[in-house]
Parts: structure tokens; sequence; C-alpha cells
């Protein structure tokens, strides 16, 4: 947040484009000042500068032979541009006789030239309803200099004269005109501070509206004012060419023989490329005379932007910034948090064009959003990762007690876990191992040591179990009860597959354990393993108040009789019928008889496992020996 207030307050030059891009946006989104029907652009344009080689005045314009000022305005025209100075005076008296409130002219005229004498006349005449341009330019580095019009066309007073108005606009400082200043001074040109006694200028728009009678509605500040556009270029001011008024066809049903132009203010500039007077502006690239018309409309409708104070701007990024807050605290889902962060970034939005609208203020966004999304953002970052070490946390401290798979199952696939919850049937097969003669060792072994070897040996049988994709269901005392398919199944073969392959590697790591506890003075163990296959029911069994994930049924039930059976049957791993059918490809099985078991209807066939049947070497053929 402090980041993005100092970001705010010094405003770089990256941070500023965002900004001045973000403005634009909203003035392009925004409401645009109507374009007063009284303001009209007589363009100097293409058609008009094309004029240039016709050969035929009179034939090509239809001239009648009294109409001598149009035929002399039109030869003017058709010269080389740049055009002798009596056109603009046979313009300007064309536009004022019209009945033209006032004429401003976009241009501007540094220098003499042999034919100024008919354009100063035209000037003296109708001062009071003509504007002419002059500029200010960097003379060097350290001065700022006023270019007047020439004295043979208006006289070099101390003061300005009142009908000189600056063209200048001065861009922003990614070159786009957004403000029009309308009263400066020398030193603020220069970029310094204006002095009491300072000369006032006025600008173009300045300089017409107060020749028009509308002086009150220029501001009387010195400073920049941002303004309202009309719309798009050539949208609020459509160009007229300027030679059609003295082309009596078009003057007559173009203009109303110049009824048109009654009570107006007419500017008359340049439009095209051709002239290079072409503004960046945030609509676009515009021609210069109509954003001079752009701000004579906005202070005819005194329709200006202001921006806020800093510490407005401040207060907003940290409303920003305590909104982001309560979005991490209060929404704990993700998606819900990044809709409302969505919806947030809306209304912001929406606020900022609803403000723009209806009270030309214009609200900064860019931090205050920047501030929002980042804290929300961040904040889910630190969510998801928390989540992800409690999660790893929750899975290494279940899986000390529960099975991995087991473990897997309810935290990566929580809706299938919490579908088998109420009960499923599937095919599962059980295996059981218990030692045998434990009680005997207990009774003359130390306690602590005991329980070390113990666990000593339950952590070789689990690792067994895993290995082989299998679910520790429970530990009965020292007996393992595992199951495969339970959670996970590979298909019924390679389930019970996998439970006998983990039963060899049990009897194997015991014998390595064996070893291991006699060298170290500690008896050694034996165990029983029974294996058996058929439907049971998966889910979580148990009470309110301690619930157990794990499997019942008839298959349960006999796994746990076969392995008692190897006590009597003197046998370290024995399997049912039903496994036997599904391994027997694979290990090599010996039949131990039919045995009664308690619960069922009829003698189980039982099987003891000796070892994986070894793949046999293919025989080389005859043909391979050649």
């Amino acid at each position: 947040m402090v980041c993005l207030i100092a970001l705010d307050l010094r405003q770089p030059y990256s941070f500023l484009r965002l900004e001045k891009s973000y403005a634009d946006a909203l003035t392009r989104a925004g409401q645009k000042t109507p374009a007063n029907p009284d303001l009209v652009f007589m363009a100097i344009e293409a058609d008009s500068v094309g004029l240039e080689g016709e050969l035929d005045i009179d034939r090509g314009f239809e001239l009648a032979p009294n109409d001598i000022k149009e035929r002399r305005a039109l030869q003017l025209m058709s010269s080389k541009f740049p055009w002798p100075r009596e056109i603009y005076g046979l313009i300007l008296e064309r536009l004022v006789q019209a009945g033209a409130r006032v004429v401003i002219f976009d241009l501007t005229f540094p220098t003499s030239t042999d034919g100024d004498e008919p354009f100063r006349s035209a000037l003296d005449r109708f001062r009071d309803r003509v504007v002419i341009g002059s500029n200010f330019f960097q003379a060097n580095e350290l001065r700022a200099s006023h270019t007047r019009p020439t004295e043979t066309l208006v006289p070099q007073e101390t003061s300005i004269d009142d009908r000189v108005g600056f063209t200048n606009f001065w861009p922003d400082a990614d070159e786009v005109v957004r403000s029009a200043q309308y009263r400066v001074t020398l030193e603020q040109v220069d970029g310094g501070n204006p002095q009491s006694d300072s000369e006032i200028f006025l600008s173009l728009a300045a300089r017409g509206l107060t020749k028009a009678g509308f002086g009150a509605a220029v501001p009387a500040d010195l400073g920049q004012r941002r303004f309202r556009f009309t719309g798009a270029p050539r949208e609020g001011f459509p160009p007229h060419s300027i030679f059609e008024i003295f082309v009596p066809k078009y003057w007559q049903h173009n203009y109303q023989s110049g009824e048109f132009f009654r009570g107006k203010i007419v500017l008359v500039g340049a439009e095209g490329n051709w002239q290079h007077d072409e503004l960046a502006t945030p609509f676009g690239s515009m021609p210069g005379p109509e954003v001079h018309l752009n701000a004579i409309n906005a202070a005819l409708h005194g329709a200006f932007i202001r921006e806020v104070a800093p510490a407005l701007a401040v207060m907003l990024t940290v409303l920003a910034g305590l909104i982001a807050i309560a979005l991490s605290l209060f929404i704990r889902s993700p998606w819900l948090r990044l809709l409302a962060l969505a919806v947030a970034n809306g209304a912001g939005a929406w606020l900022a064009l609803l403000v723009f609208n209806r009270t030309s203020i214009l609200l900064p966004l860019v931090a205050p959003l920047a501030e929002l999304n980042l804290t929300v953002l961040f904040g889910l970052i630190a969510d998801l990762t928390w989540e992800r070490v409690e999660k790893n946390r929750v899975r290494r401290t279940l899986e000390k007690y529960v099975s991995k798979n087991v473990v897997r199952e309810l935290l990566d696939q929580p809706k299938l876990y919490a579908q088998s919850l109420g009960g499923v049937i599937k095919p599962a097969t059980i295996l059981f191992s218990d030692i045998r003669g434990y009680s005997s060792v207990t009774a003359r072994s130390d306690p602590q040591a005991l329980v070390a070897q113990l666990n000593e040996y339950l952590t070789a049988m689990v690792e067994c179990v895993f290995r082989f994709g299998g679910t520790l269901d429970k530990f009965i005392g020292d007996a393992v009860m595992a199951v495969w398919g339970n959670t996970h199944s590979e298909g019924v073969r390679n389930d019970a597959a996998n439970a006998v392959r983990a039963a060899l590697a049990m009897r194997e790591e015991l014998s390595r354990l064996n070893a291991s506890w006699v060298a170290r003075g500690l008896p050694p163990l034996r165990i029983g393993i029974a294996i058996n296959h058929g439907e049971v029911v998966v889910g979580n069994i148990g009470s309110p108040r301690r619930m157990e994930f794990t499997v019942i049924g008839d298959a349960v039930n006999v796994s746990w009789k076969l392995q008692e059976l190897t006590k009597d049957l003197g046998t370290e791993l024995i399997v049912g019928e039903n496994v036997m059918a599904l391994v027997i490809e694979e290990f090599e099985l010996r039949p131990l008889g039919k045995a009664t078991i308690k619960g069922l209807p009829n003698p189980l066939e039982i099987f003891e496992v000796l070892g994986a049947i070894e793949p046999q070497p293919a025989t080389l053929s005859a043909a391979g020996l050649l």
C-alpha cells in the first residue's frame, strides 16, 4: 500500500502513462460535451488547396459577370499555396457581411508579404469581429519567445493587440493534449511563476469568446483547464470547405446565401495531414482548429474536468486496501473471492464513470484498483500456499495412523471419499498377518525393548503393504490387516497378485529382521499370513465419536480364520480358493486340502504359497542357430 501511495504522489513517467491511459479511456466512455451549433469550422483542406491550376474559373464554378469578388477569391485560391493574403481579407469580409459574430483565423502571419495591405484593411474594418493567431516558441534552452503577427498586418504595440490570440496547446508529458490554457504569461511559458506586472496573453479561444461577447465564460485563472471533448475527430465540428463560400451554387444551397453564418463563431484553419496541424488527443489525432473549437465549446458549456486533492487520492487507495483485506478475511472460497474482486473492480469503474459524468471529477482509479487487486491476489497466493503446507502437514500426520492411499483419497478426492462413507460393495482382497507365540515372547522380554522390536516389525510389514499398493486397514494388537481394492483397484487379478507379493515380501523382511534381532540378543519372531478375496462393504463404520474407514463382510472374517489356521497347519502363508483362481498363473501353490470354516456352509479349499513362478527362458529354434 505504501509503495502505491508513493507512486501516486510522486508519479514516475510509467505510472503517469498508466494513469493518463485510464483517464483517456474514461473520457472516451464518459459523457461528451454537446457541440454548440453556433461554432463552425471552415477548413482550408485538400479540395480548397486543390484549386491550384484551375484554368477556367467562370465555367468551372458557373460564375456570373457580376460575381467580381467571387472570381477574384477563386483566382487567388487557384494560385500556389500559401495563398496571397488578400484571400483572407476576402474570406473575412464574406463571413462578417453574412452576419458571423466573430471570425477566428487559426493561422499565424509572422512575416510580411506584398499582398498584406488588403488583408490589413479588412482587419482594421472588422477589428471587433476578427482574431488571428500568434505563437509561443522556445527561442533557446532558457527562454521562450512570442511571435506576433507581422507589423504590416497588426501594429507592434507594447501591449498585445486585442485581435491576436496565441494558438499554442501545451500537451502532457506523453505529448497528448487534454487541457487548454486560456490565459498565460511569458514567465509561465518559460517554466516560471507569473509576476504581478506580467502581461497576460489570451488564447485564440479566449480572444474569440471575448470578441463574441462571451468573455465571462473564459476562465479567469492562469492555469491549465482539462476540458471535455465533443467526441471523435471531425464528429463534433465537421469541416466545411472554405472555397465553397465563393461558389454561388454552394453559397446558396449549402449556406442559404450566408444566413447559415448569422450569429456564429467561425474558425478558419487548415485541415488534413498536408498542413501537419494535427494534435494527439484522448480521441486520437485531431485537427488543430477542431481542438480550438473544442476549447471554445467547453468554455461555453463550463465543461471542465477537475482532479481530486492528493489527500483524497491517498484515502481512496487506503480504502481499496481495507476492502481487499475484508474480501480476504470474510470470503474463504477462492472462486467466490475472485468473483467478489471482479464485482469490486466493476463497481469501482462504474463509480468513477458516474462521478465523471455527474460532477466532472476525475477519480484516480489506477492506484486504488492496483491496491485492491494486488492485495486480494497476494492473499489468494498466501492462502493457497498455506493450504498446501497445511495439507502436507495433515497428510504426514494422518499417514502415521491411516494408510497412505486412504489419506490420498481423503485429501485429494474428498468428494469420492465422501460417497463411500455411507458404504459401497466392492470386490476386495484381504490380508491378515499375526505373530505366532507372541504372548510367550512378551513374558520374557524387557517392555521397552519389546515395544521397539514390535514397532520395527510393524514398520517393515506396513512398508511391504504400501510397496504393492495396499491399504493398511488397522492393527489388531500385533496383527496387521491390509486390503486391496477398497479405495483404488487395478483389477481383481492385479489386486490379488499384489496382496500375495506383499505377503512374500513380508516373509522376506521378517527373515532379515530375525537375523538382525538374534545378533542383537532379541528373540526371533514367526508369523502366519492368510489372504482371501470376495465382496466386502467399504465405508466409515463406528460411532459419531469415533469413525473408522474399513471393510466388513464374510470375506474379511474368512481371511482372519484362515490366518488362525496357519497355527494348526504349520505354514506361514495360505490363500483361499478365490485367491488361487486369480493368481495361479503367477505363483506356485501347494494344495492343503479343504478346511471347514465356521460360518461357511461348505468346506473351503486352501493353498500354501511357495513362491512366485520364475519365467522360463525362451528356447532357441534350430533356425535361430543358423
